[in-house]
């Protein structure tokens, strides 16, 4: 009975009023205005950073599936930063979710907390597939993202606009009827890279959610459709990567966002043709890596000479 009425009853994370300040607390756990406590990871190269990278995860990941990556960076001079969202890995109300606007909020208290503690150092914000969205929803609108640039992995901007009816359709309905019900979509047999012993590493990790409640895949829906259509006011320096295998995020809406995207002397895009879904963890992750690490590197030298 208990079953029943958890999939009749759609959830949603309780969000406090931002009256409190925002910190990091014992680096680096990040304790936003309204209180609520965000766990994650930090990658630290040896010396100062020459760069600080702010990485919003994906859609059932959290911070730490993305330890190879920040190594990575790390290794290259450049510190990462990344933090369990709300409902995910670590953090408070695992599997339920919380709102766009929530989200791109605790995005963008993030990024000037980090901004004031290194306030000499540039700062970028990563966003991978869900993170993507947050990413745009959280730089757009012109709230003024208090970074220098924005990185898109593979951004979730599937948007109801551009699925096909029957998803749509499928999708309303049992939200209406049974919005707790959490497939795992196993079945589906997407291949979301070409890295298997990462993936299968990923299956074997306690913190990787295995399931989605449908409430919090409506919710993810309309995170993609406000990020898209808030794309428009994005004034940064934006890179955006996409792999042409992959298996997630369709090829057209990735098109649409390029079209959507206000052009900077410096936002570029980027396609692998071999690349998948988790581009920065497929087995050319490097080549990725490095393709960002000198796109900083592009934008830090037009901001010296600038400032001359």
């Amino acid at each position: 009975m208990s079953f029943g009425l958890s999939a009749c009853a759609s959830l949603q994370v309780p969000v406090g009023e931002a009256k409190q300040p925002i910190q990091l607390l014992n680096q680096p756990v990040f304790k936003a205005s309204d209180g609520t406590l965000l766990y994650g990871n930090h990658w630290q190269p040896e010396g100062k950073a020459r760069a600080h990278i702010l990485l919003f995860h994906g859609f059932n990941e959290y911070a730490g599936a993305f330890d190879q990556v920040g190594k990575r960076f790390a290794k290259q001079g450049i510190a990462m930063w990344a933090f369990d969202q709300r409902g995910f890995g670590r953090s408070p109300y695992r599997g339920l979710w919380s709102s766009a606007e929530r989200m791109a909020q605790d995005a963008r208290e993030m990024t000037r907390l980090l901004r004031s503690t290194y306030p000499d150092t540039p700062l970028y914000v990563m966003g991978m597939s869900m993170g993507g969205a947050v990413s745009l929803l959280a730089a757009g609108r012109n709230t003024g993202l208090a970074a220098d640039g924005l990185i898109l992995e593979a951004p979730a901007v599937w948007t109801r606009a551009t699925q096909p009816f029957y998803q749509r359709w499928a999708l309303d309905f049992t939200l209406k009827f049974t919005p707790g019900w959490s497939p795992s979509g196993e079945g589906l047999k997407i291949q979301a890279s070409d890295n298997i012993a990462m993936l299968t590493a990923l299956g074997r990790d306690p913190w990787m959610l295995r399931k989605a409640r449908v409430d919090t895949l409506a919710g993810l829906v309309d995170l993609m459709d406000k990020g898209f259509e808030a794309a428009d006011e994005i004034k940064l320096p934006t890179l955006l990567l996409y792999g042409q295998k992959d298996e997630l995020v369709p090829e057209r809406p990735i098109n649409l966002l390029w079209e959507r995207l206000p052009k900077t002397s410096n936002t570029q895009q980027i396609r692998y043709e071999n690349g998948w879904h988790m581009l920065s963890r497929d087995l050319q992750g490097d080549k990725v890596i490095s393709d960002i690490v000198a796109w900083i590197e592009r934008g830090s030298r037009k901001e010296k000479r600038l400032a001359k």
